[in-house]
């Protein structure tokens, strides 16, 4: 059994599989290190694999000891079963890593465009041969809303709204359309752009405000949440598949 560990910027969630199948998932706000450590000691895996944006957790680390679990942190000079043309793999967000690895998993021979709707708007390309072609970051939902009211005098703080006008008839309204809208038109236009670059094109969407936007969307588009947990047990994988019995 393979456990996959995603460290975000606002969430952590693990996965177990199975023989390539995701047997469950535990999603989190916040899961300090003890909750981690438990779950760990609780559920142990004969491999692991952990994908942090900040500093691995020594603590962490003991608990995969503790359970004889071969543990593999996700960094720019894992072994991946995809190449990665970008001028500075080192920088690159794990996530998106392993984002592209679960689209070549799903979708492993086709030309792919990514849009992960986390903390940031990631926009990332997969061409049909295997190969990462860079891609672009922006703001995610949360921070555009927090921008507009931290950078600006009188702005109040929103939360999304699924009922938004085309246009705002008042303060609230305007806010809520401009940024929402603005995600949904940003979002069309890169598809528009890409269905007419790579005919063949595949899109997916993922990340924790996937599923609120997916349906505003113009064009059918793959909803896949659990693409990253996917994507990193492909890389726990492709490492460990020479050495299992």
């Amino acid at each position: 059994m393979n456990l996959v560990i995603d460290i975000g910027n606002t969430r952590t969630k693990l996965a177990w599989f199975e023989q390539g199948r995701l047997i469950e998932t535990v999603r989190t706000e916040a899961a300090g290190t003890n909750d981690l450590n438990n779950l760990i000691l609780d559920k142990p895996a004969t491999y692991a694999i952990i994908s942090t944006v900040g500093k691995m957790d020594p603590i962490l680390k003991t608990a995969f000891e503790k359970s004889k679990t071969q543990l593999l942190v996700l960094d720019h000079t894992t072994d991946l079963p995809l190449d990665i043309d970008y001028k500075t793999p080192e920088t690159l967000g794990y996530d998106r890593i392993a984002a592209a690895a679960g689209a070549k998993y799903v979708c492993p021979y086709c030309n792919v465009m990514i849009v992960d709707m986390g903390t940031a708007i990631t926009i990332d390309f997969i061409s049909a041969d295997g190969k990462f072609m860079g891609g672009n970051i922006s703001p995610g939902l949360q921070i555009r809303f927090k921008a507009l009211n931290e950078f600006t005098a009188k702005l109040p703080l929103i939360s999304r709204d699924s009922l938004f006008p085309a246009f705002g008839n008042d303060t609230r309204t305007a806010i809520v359309a401009g940024v929402q809208q603005g995600i949904i038109y940003e979002i069309n236009s890169y598809i528009d752009e890409f269905a007419q670059r790579y005919p063949a094109c595949e899109f997916i969407i993922t990340g924790g405000d996937a599923g609120f936007f997916v349906s505003k969307l113009k064009r059918a588009i793959f909803a896949i949440p659990d693409l990253v947990l996917k994507g990193l047990n492909y890389i726990l994988e492709y490492n460990t598949s020479a050495k299992k019995p």
